[in-house]
């Protein structure tokens, strides 16, 4: 019988990386998590983070980490410093990411 893993052992948070892995937990029928993405994809265009969609029906990662209020993101830096935010709303996605993750260089027409 092979042992359980723990979550974070799984390549979604051990691949080598630049920046905080995001886990966005979402389903089909969440009213707000349409927006929640919305905000995830603008603010991934100025900031450094790997992001991915978790369909919180299924996940057993949203199991684990008792997701029980959406739109709901996990931010990873490592097993000792990750946090799962729940319930977002206005803009607490946008305020999370500015804190959580570091701005990317952006070089462009005026650099």
């Amino acid at each position: 019988m092979a042992a359980a893993t723990d979550w974070w052992e799984s390549e979604l948070f051990t691949a080598p990386r630049t920046g905080p892995v995001v886990v966005q937990f979402t389903t089909e029928v969440c009213a707000l998590c349409p927006d929640a993405t919305l905000k995830i994809d603008a603010v991934a265009k100025t900031h450094d983070f790997e992001w991915h969609i978790n369909n919180a029906f299924c996940s057993t990662l949203a199991e684990e980490l008792e997701v029980t209020a959406l739109p709901a993101i996990l931010v990873f830096h490592s097993v000792d410093k990750h946090k799962v935010y729940q319930k977002l709303r206005g803009d607490d996605v946008t305020r999370i990411l500015h804190a959580e993750c570091t701005p990317r260089l952006v070089i462009d027409g005026d650099f």
